[in-house]
């Protein structure tokens, strides 16, 4: 059920839909002035009818629109615990900014064009959908203006700013966490700016613990992972016909792999890569990395009409081996390289310095990029010059495959940059998820283990007691760790009122910090309760904040702690050992004696003496 935008085929758009949004361009060329938009007006609506275009990874080369293909999936308000199901008729316009949050693979940007094509139906808003990893710097309405033209609608940054500036218009934007991380402070400084300077009502999907988590101005919606019911849901909408459909659910039934409260069937990506897999034979298998790593096997032999095995004839290399590297090699440099898409000479380019990697003809890339895409499916060409990965978890865990089988010394540079320079390691963050499995002795051995040990000061052996944190660490959570408060006057009646916005303690940058502490900090902001109210904050702001923009001030988390008559030392050393034995203590102690266990075995048994 996980799918893909495609531009593949002229799409159609719903007649309902269509007689909305017509009555809506209208309506701004009436209204506002913008004729423009009005003389656009068919490639607008072949636009919108775009974005509701979805292929799915079981028919690669087939298009769906999204009501067609969309089982309905549930999320939860942040803080709560009640599921809300994402169905035929929700909109989810209960609040003009709503941020959509959930893991690779939980359908955000399906619910995302779900909950456009029903409001497409039901409310008098023009969408305006955004691809944000084509986000490059510029302002978000020169970004969007780019956008649409490209999709045949002339409009200037002065039209869509115009076009922000009304509640009629809503604006989807997709996919936060695949903005380049250069790029990420801009453009959460227009989102800002978007928010809070125009009335356009705004939706955007993110992986968690992005930077967009900041914006308290958004009324946040976490994805819940998938019931029973819901799996087989998209089995039913995935499979070729009902036996099939009834064969997979039998033998998901029986399978340690799914029981009914707990199947490692989370997401609907591992739900449509397990049809995939088990319609060519392959054993369920029991983890998760297992089941990536069938993956490949699996599509590269898939079935037709899903009998008997596919005979293909490779033009450049009948070793399916090679394929593989080629492809691990390809997922990482690609990933390495920040890119998730490519045009076709990029992929290319990829591909030659895989090719050169693995000692073969790099001339031959084009012709593996051929064979690659035509056999795989993992890698689609999707509209006109563009590649992309059928999903980013497909990159993120090949990626890992490829790191396993690093030569020693690249793959020790590997785990210590990611666990010293934040920036790589958003980079590769999922990706080091699945090496975690794959690769647990060098992962914890030259990665974790010395991370923890350096940054804390531990020596490499079990914790017994709680750890004492230096000043630096603590003087760096109390001064960088800002929250943000926005006052707003206004009068009504005669009297002035303020209007206090208070966002939650969030860290302040530095590439010199130490990725654990990143880890931690970011953490331990979950657990500082704000219980000043609004006067309190208002005052705080004004005489001991910083100010950083109109009626904007920053506020260190010690300043709070000293106005709540808190000791800052005390609170701080409380925080952090809170982070410090939920995200690392069990994980640390448990790694050093396994490797102290493992250099004791290789040490003491004759089989080993070289």
């Amino acid at each position: 059920m996980d799918a893909i935008i495609s531009a593949a085929v002229r799409p159609v758009l719903a007649e309902v839909s269509r007689r909305t949004i017509s009555s809506v361009i209208d309506f701004f060329a009436e209204k506002k002035g913008l004729y423009d938009l009005q003389h656009y007006k068919n490639n607008y609506l072949d636009y919108c009818a775009g974005a509701l275009q979805v292929k799915t990874l079981v028919s690669v080369d087939k298009v769906f629109h999204v009501d067609d293909i969309f089982v309905s999936l549930d999320v939860r308000k942040a803080g709560t615990k009640t599921r809300i199901a994402i169905n035929d008729i929700t909109t989810l316009d209960n609040h003009r900014v709503l941020l959509i949050k959930g893991l690779a693979g939980q359908g955000k940007s399906t619910i995302l064009r779900k909950v456009l094509s029903n409001n497409s139906k039901n409310l008098q808003r023009l969408p305006i959908f955004y691809e944000l990893k084509n986000y490059k710097g510029e302002p978000i309405e020169e970004a969007i203006s780019k956008g649409l033209k490209s999709a045949g609608v002339d409009l200037t940054e002065y039209a869509v700013k115009k076009l922000f500036s009304s509640s009629n218009v809503k604006v989807y934007l997709d996919a936060f966490d695949e903005v380049k991380p250069q790029y990420r402070s801009m453009l959460l400084d227009d989102i800002r700016r978007l928010v809070n300077a125009f009335q356009c009502h705004v939706v955007c999907t993110t992986r968690p613990d992005t930077e967009i988590d900041s914006l308290s101005e958004f009324e946040t919606y976490i994805m819940c992972e998938l019931s029973e019911k819901q799996i087989f849901g998209i089995i039913d909408k995935m499979s070729v016909d009902a036996d099939k459909a009834d064969e997979l659910q039998s033998a998901l039934k029986h399978s340690p792999f799914h029981k009914s409260k707990d199947s490692i069937l989370k997401s609907p990506i591992l739900v449509v890569l397990f049809c995939i897999s088990y319609n060519i034979g392959e054993e369920i298998p029991s983890t998760l990395s297992q089941f990536y790593s069938n993956i490949f096997d699996a599509v590269f032999h898939r079935h037709d009409n899903i009998k008997g095995k596919v005979n293909r004839i490779r033009h450049w290399n009948d070793n399916r081996r090679i394929y593989r590297l080629i492809f691990e090699c390809l997922c990482f440099i690609s990933q390495r390289a920040g890119a998730g898409s490519f045009d076709e000479d990029s992929l290319v380019r990829f591909i030659s310095e895989a090719l050169l990697y693995l000692d073969e003809d790099p001339k031959a890339a084009s012709k593996a990029r051929e064979e690659l895409v035509a056999i795989t499916n993992l890698i689609i060409e999707d509209g006109f010059n563009e590649y992309r990965y059928v999903h980013k978890s497909i990159q993120e865990f090949f990626a890992a495959s490829f790191v396993v089988s690093m030569p020693y010394k690249k793959k020790v540079g590997f785990y210590r940059k990611c666990f010293k320079e934040f920036e790589f390691y958003t980079l590769f963050m999922n990706t080091l998820f699945f090496l975690e499995e794959l690769d647990y002795y060098d992962y914890y051995g030259h990665g974790f283990v010395p991370a923890v040990s350096e940054v804390f000061s531990l020596p490499m052996a079990k914790i017994t007691e709680d750890i004492e944190f230096s000043a630096g660490i603590v003087g760096d959570f109390l001064q960088n760790m800002h929250a943000r408060v926005s006052l707003t006057s206004y009068r009504s009646k005669g009297k002035e009122t303020v209007e206090v916005d208070i966002s939650r303690f969030m860290l302040e940058s530095d590439s010199t910090r130490p990725v654990l502490l990143h880890l931690i900090f970011g953490f331990c902001s979950d657990h500082i309760e704000l219980t000043l109210n609004e006067t309190e904050w208002a005052e705080l702001s004004l005489l001991k904040g910083k100010k950083i923009g109109d009626g904007v001030y920053d506020v260190p988390l010690g300043t709070y702690f000293e106005r709540l008559r808190k000791d800052p030392l005390r609170e701080t050393n409380d925080l952090l050992m809170l982070g410090f034995n939920v995200l690392i203590r069990r994980d640390y102690d448990t790694a050093v004696e396994k490797l102290a266990s493992r250099d004791k075995s290789l040490s003491g048994m004759d089989y080993f003496d070289f």
